[in-house]
């Protein structure tokens, strides 16, 4: 029955979730949710395939927060915590009608994270915030969906998660057992630590960067020869990346599936909407520029170069590319259906090199093909 405390008036409801200590726990004491029984989709946009949100703190803001389920705990840029008046925790943290009292959190430069994107970004919502309710990232339908209840331990395609305050689900990587985090805030497939180890149908090589909470990072990838099974998503021969702390799969594969987290009870359920759950997932051909960049917002200076046939040099700043100034870059679109394997091109890139403008071409490489 539909709450009927008054006509045109949305039910709060305060549900407990988990506690570890004092106000600086990455889990909120309560969350608040706008009805008794109807899903809430929560107001986001998207910068590629990440979600963003205009969120208020202590009543604050709105602050641009990226949600994030690799990220165990609420980030903010230190200006935020000024603004806001963070002092030891989170008072409350509010995301349209949805609100998180209590939440913890840690400090976080956003600089390179804004100007990777091309837009301001303010801090990352970690996981936990979520944890009072049923939070569903539907990949597929762009958008994320909070709800109260709980999963069936015994359901239909749930599985547990390794108790923390990320999901982590277990996985085979060539034969072997590993814990696997889902982590929406990894724009990439598989990234794997000590991939070395593994059996590769194409060599891992240098193709670029990626900027990560502890700054920029160079990414080596490679072809693994055989499949991989995450719970019970399976993707044939995935290119794989190195990574630099644990294991994990981000919205290259994660795009195709409907993810429901049950953070009380460890529970994760795995749906995907076009198809079979079972069915492989394809991962693409990798294209790379032959170097790797730093980004700031008004450049990307070149901080490696791959290869000897590419037109740009160590320490150039690219100040435009194909006619589109670095500092006017926006958010790209997400990309929706099926994987579509990359072509090599070359791009016209403006540059600053020793005090002055050059314009040159350079070309793009397809490696790791099926």
């Amino acid at each position: 029955m539909k709450n009927t405390l008054a006509a045109g008036f949305l039910a709060l409801l305060v549900v407990g979730a988990c506690r570890t200590g004092g106000g600086t726990s990455p889990y909120p004491e309560r969350v608040r949710l706008p009805s008794l029984e109807d899903p809430y989709v929560l107001p986001t946009e998207s910068c590629g395939n990440f979600f963003l949100a205009e969120t208020r703190i202590n009543g604050r803001g709105p602050f641009t927060l990226i949600l994030d389920t690799g990220a165990g705990q609420t980030m903010l840029d230190p200006t935020v915590l000024d603004s806001a008046d963070v002092r030891r925790g989170i008072d409350s943290l509010s995301i349209g009608e949805f609100t998180a009292f209590d939440v913890g959190y840690d400090r976080l430069d956003t600089h390179e994270l804004s100007a990777a994107l091309g837009r301001k970004i303010h801090g990352l919502l970690g996981h936990p915030v979520f944890a009072g309710a049923l939070v569903t990232w539907d990949l597929p339908a762009n958008q994320i969906v909070i709800t109260p209840g709980e999963l069936a331990p015994d359901g239909e395609d749930i599985l547990a998660t390794r108790s923390g305050y990320r999901p982590f689900v277990r996985s085979n990587v060539g034969g072997t057992s590993r814990w696997i985090l889902l982590d929406t805030g990894s724009s990439r497939g598989l990234t794997l630590r000590e991939p070395d180890a593994l059996t590769m149908t194409s060599p891992l090589q240098p193709t670029g960067a990626r900027v990560r909470v502890d700054g920029v990072h160079l990414v080596r990838s490679g072809r693994l020869g055989g499949p991989v099974s995450i719970g019970p998503i399976r993707v044939d021969d995935p290119v794989v990346n190195n990574s630099v702390s644990v294991d994990l799969v981000g919205q290259e594969v994660l795009r195709f599936f409907r993810l429901t987290f049950d953070q009380r009870n460890d529970l994760v359920r795995f749906e995907r909407p076009d198809t079979v759950l079972g069915a492989p997932v394809r991962s693409a051909s990798v294209l790379s520029t032959g170097y790797a960049v730093r980004p700031d917002t008004g450049w990307a200076e070149v901080i490696r170069v791959f290869r000897d046939d590419v037109a740009v040099r160590e320490r150039d700043l690219i100040l435009a590319m194909d006619g589109q100034a670095w500092r006017d870059r926006t958010c790209r679109a997400p990309r929706m259906g099926p994987v579509v394997d990359p072509v090599p091109d070359t791009v016209e890139i403006l540059l600053l090199r020793e005090g002055r403008e050059l314009t040159v071409r350079s070309p793009r490489y397809v490696v790791h093909t099926r």
